[in-house]
């Protein structure tokens, strides 16, 4: 059954153990329909790199999930609560967001950034400063802490929007090509402290990206977002069956075989 939130008038119930489930999802503009039919779950550990090419809807996907935007049909249940899109339900405080710079207030220098995230999620006193301190010696952001987020580079920039997204501790991380137009340095320090932060939280991810190699080291699966919909590994070599003349699926699909 495929309800949509903001017509359903009980929510159903979602299997336990889910930090994040979906069922249905949907997303239309106009006669154009991003996604189709995403249903997918997270439980704790859980690491899925979101692969497709661009345009194949991974970051509606994601901006969904995030709350920015309601689908146009289908359900979302965050650590068991189901989500109402025409509410702002206080489980969304749950999630980590890197959504490709859109977080940032770029006037502003790292500490007055990570002050305001944490004064808005309520993560202050002095424990939830020293894991502030924490995290900018282990990305090595000291030295970059006088300078407006704007003129920072592209590596340093990320680096910042991962201590925005976790300092408040959320259980669910929601990654959009974190790792794009970085150097191969802060690739392996971010894919290193995250991983860390799975395993200490118990929590949950979803990392989007075009390039397998930068979220195969993360990721304990593999999606892959194709014309608006999600496919596991079995159902694209089924698809590829199906669909043998399609040049750049074959391609894709050669891509996850290799990884």
């Amino acid at each position: 059954m495929v309800l949509s939130p903001s017509a359903a008038s009980e929510p159903p119930a979602t299997p336990a153990g889910w930090l994040l489930y979906t069922h249905g999802l949907a997303k239309s503009y106009g006669a154009n329909e991003v996604l189709r039919d995403v249903t997918m779950g997270l439980q704790p550990g859980t690491v899925v790199g979101l692969l497709g090419p661009n345009g194949a809807g991974k970051t509606t996907l994601l901006n969904i999930l995030a709350g920015i935007f309601p689908p146009t049909r289908g359900a979302v249940w965050l650590e068991g609560a189901w989500v109402d899109f025409d509410r702002e339900p206080e489980q969304r405080r749950g999630l980590g967001l890197i959504l490709g710079g859109r977080m940032l207030i770029e006037e502003l220098r790292p500490p007055e950034y990570f002050a305001f995230v944490a004064a808005m999620y309520g993560a202050t006193g002095a424990a939830a400063g020293a894991y502030v301190d924490d995290l900018i010696r282990r990305l090595r952001l000291e030295a970059h802490l006088d300078k407006p987020i704007k003129n920072l580079s592209a590596g340093t920039r990320k680096k910042v929007e991962f201590v925005a997204a976790v300092l408040h501790r959320p259980r669910v991380l929601l990654f959009d090509e974190p790792f794009e137009a970085i150097d191969p340095p802060s690739v392996l320090e971010l894919t290193e402290v995250t991983r860390d932060y799975i395993r200490s939280s118990g929590g949950a991810a979803i990392v989007s990206s075009h390039i397998l190699p930068y979220v195969r080291p993360l990721a304990t699966e593999i999606r892959l977002l194709w014309n608006g919909q999600l496919y596991e590994k079995d159902q694209l070599e089924e698809l590829l069956r199906n669909r043998a003349d399609d040049a750049e699926l074959r391609v894709w699909g050669a891509v996850l075989e290799g990884g």
